[in-house]
């Protein structure tokens, strides 16, 4: 009999124990397996059938039958994006990345539904590990860029992207993307100039302010020495009264000021503010100056390398527009004496400058000849060389590339402007569609995964030129009543001039007949089925009747109140017409009608001015600005232009904001018409109308 040790016994009991112990464990995974199947085919049959809330309960409890399992999470966390319960995809996501799954496409919607909730860290941490695995990926790389972008730290971005390109130095796309990048960074810097720019001219102003206060000041006491001598002699005279009494009150109001600026008289506060905010103004545009070089120099590199490449085309095409724009704004600062003296020259190389874009705008249409964006941008690019080719400026191209002022140089074709005050048209941020800009460059980055959900796309960041169309109307030879003396056409003429350097499409109509106004009308409303942004501008004579405005033809009799409706253009017509045949986000209309009844034969039941306008309920587009007041007239002035569309004009530049423009009028025209005339906004509008090309 074979006899065996005690370690050879411990040994065989052990293995038989095992053995037994194995057979339900073995059992008990098959049936896990078996029970995992089933349950994976019901919930993709669900899935099939849409119903999501049971593909995830069915795929949830599967997945937790088989531990490493990474199929189960992967659909329960496609089912559960399709249902937007994204912690529920980023709780299956995550346990797909966990068990050691691999696909690209779910750490890049893992890492999206991090960047959604502003985890960054965790987002970059998930791409960083998808790299990892997939280190030629170019979507993952790209949006590792686009999350610390988004995260505003754009030191990184700009990093990645060097390094991108010093791998590879032929990569056109990086080159492309640092060079929006830079663009977006000087936009921003540019906002930064404008403010300190004000701030500047601000605290140099306000020791002015005093001294200019003390003289209007000196003018009224010598007007009041003036009327109490004439009182004297015509001492039951009304009119001196009433003057006199004006005079006194402009006295008390200036004296008051006087004490109030006195009081806080911080002249060596405001000079010490002064220097400081022209010192760190000077820093600002030194560094917009160079953002813009660097955005200018990856373009000519990524162009070196691809000619044809559709995006460097593009944004270099608006690398140069955005500076024709820039230059333009030294114009339209301009005053008279100084356009004298260089308005034309400045004119021929904005003309110019605008030359240079048509190329690249051509070269990148040779590539997407279909793209409606840039054809646009091409057909608006043409009319504004027309209108210089209508005014007979000769285009001149401007020596060398360096950002534009927005001072006059001093000699504007032979010199460049100085590096130290540049300034630009703002451009969008990666990753936003914000028109802030003429035209902008495309988003760096475009790139989604193929599977298993379809996370935001990153859209081409553009701009587009907004379709503006103006009808602008001016009124001043009246046939029956008082003649306007031309102020109206001129206050048109330079109306319209203004918007079309603003990037409008202007029609202007000139002392125009009841028949030729409303052919206007209706001809400017078929233009409005294609406009982003419709603006009317009247000035001339304008009368409320019946709870009704109306402007006034030239050709107008009025000896009737019956006539005014038979003669009159009712302003409300107008109104819901332009509502009517547009799909524009804006609807603007400004005018400077308000003027006295110029029908003395007409009295009964008119109202000196227009009538206020109440509720623009479902009118939530329209923008309605009034020169004065009701029963109150718009006051003429003794220069071209009538007091109104005069402050209208200092404040109506590129870049601006409508709401800021009008308010800055306001605030222009009661200060110099002593408050007898309070120009009116109505609107329903949320969204601000930023006036630039």
């Amino acid at each position: 009999m074979l006899k065996m040790n005690r370690k050879a016994v411990v040994i065989l009991l052990w293995l038989f124990i095992s053995v037994f112990e194995c057979i339900p464990a073995a059992q008990a995974q098959k049936n896990d397996a078996k029970k995992y199947k089933d349950l994976m085919d019901l919930g993709v049959a669900a899935f099939q059938k849409k119903d999501f809330t049971a593909a995830i309960r069915y795929m949830s409890e599967a997945g937790n039958l088989m531990p490493t399992d990474t199929i189960a999470p992967l659909y329960t966390g496609i089912a559960a994006q399709q249902l937007k319960d994204e912690p529920a995809a980023r709780n299956q996501f995550e346990k797909y990345v966990v068990r050691g799954g691999r696909d690209a496409a779910v750490f890049y919607a893992l890492s999206s539904i991090y960047k959604a909730d502003q985890d960054y860290e965790k987002a970059l941490s998930t791409l960083d590990k998808a790299i990892a695995i997939h280190p030629a990926n170019r979507d993952l790389a790209n949006e590792r860029i686009n999350i610390f972008l988004t995260a505003n730290r754009i030191d990184e971005a700009i990093d990645d992207l060097k390094k991108a390109v010093v791998r590879n130095p032929n990569d056109v796309q990086s080159l492309v993307n640092l060079s929006i990048i830079y663009s977006n960074i000087a936009a921003k810097t540019d906002e930064e100039v404008g403010k300190l720019e004000i701030e500047t001219k601000r605290e140099s102003d306000l020791g002015k302010q005093l001294a200019d206060t003390k003289k209007t000041l000196d003018v009224y006491l010598t007007e009041q020495k003036r009327l109490n001598a004439l009182l004297r002699k015509q001492p039951q005279n009304a009119e001196l009264k009433r003057q006199l009494g004006m005079v006194k009150q402009r006295i008390t109001d200036n004296q008051a000021t006087i004490v109030q600026l006195e009081a806080n008289d911080q002249s060596a506060m405001h000079a010490s503010a002064a220097l400081e905010s022209g010192r760190r103004l000077a820093e600002v545009r030194e560094k917009y100056v160079g953002e813009k070089k660097l955005e200018k120099a990856y373009l000519t590199r990524a162009l070196a390398l691809d000619p044809g490449n559709y995006d460097a085309n593009f944004n270099m095409g608006v690398w140069y527009f955005n500076q024709a724009v820039k230059l333009k704004k030294v114009v339209d600062g301009m005053n008279s004496a100084e356009y004298a003296q260089y308005g034309r020259r400045i004119e021929g190389q904005v003309c110019g400058t605008f030359k240079k874009v048509v190329p690249y705008f051509e070269r990148a249409r040779e590539t997407k000849s279909t793209e409606a964006d840039l054809n646009e941008h091409l057909t608006n690019l043409q009319n504004i060389l027309k209108q210089f080719e209508e005014k007979k400026v000769a285009c001149v191209m401007p020596i060398g590339d360096e950002p534009f002022l927005t001072a006059i140089p001093a000699d504007p074709v032979t010199q460049r402007p100085p590096e130290s005050k540049p300034t630009t048209t703002p451009g969008p941020k990666p990753g936003q569609t914000t028109p802030t800009t003429t035209a902008a460059a495309r988003q760096p980055v475009d790139s989604k995964p193929d599977k298993p959900t379809e996370p935001p796309t990153s859209q081409a960041v553009v701009v587009a030129f907004p379709r503006r169309f103006a009808l602008v109307v001016g009124n001043s030879a009246y046939q029956n009543g008082s003649s306007l003396e031309g102020m109206p056409v001129n206050d048109a003429t330079d109306i319209a001039d203004r918007l079309r350097a603003l990037g409008f499409l202007v029609t202007l109509v000139t002392n125009s007949t009841k028949s030729t106004l409303e052919t206007s009308i209706g001809q400017f409303n078929q233009q409005l089925k294609n406009a982003d942004v419709a603006l009317f501008f009247y000035a001339g004579h304008g009368i409320e009747f019946d709870n009704h405005n109306y402007l006034i033809p030239v050709d107008a009799k009025l000896t009737d109140p019956d006539d005014v409706d038979l003669q009159g253009v009712d302003v409300q017509k107008l109104i819901d017409r332009m509502r009517r045949n547009t799909h524009a986000a804006f609807n603007v209309i400004i005018m400077d009608a308000c003027r006295d009844n110029p029908f003395k034969s007409f009295s009964r039941g008119g109202s000196r001015g227009f009538k206020p306008v109440g509720d623009l309920s479902g009118e939530g587009n329209m923008y309605l600005a009034m020169a004065t007041g009701w029963g109150n007239v718009a006051e003429n002035s003794s220069g071209r232009n009538g007091v109104y569309t005069r402050s209208l004009l200092n404040h109506l530049r590129s870049g601006e904001v409508l709401d800021d423009v009008l308010l800055r009028t306001q605030i222009e025209v009661k200060r110099q018409t002593q408050n007898r005339q309070n120009p009116q906004v109505v609107t329903e509008m949320a969204q601000e109308i930023k006036l630039k090309f």
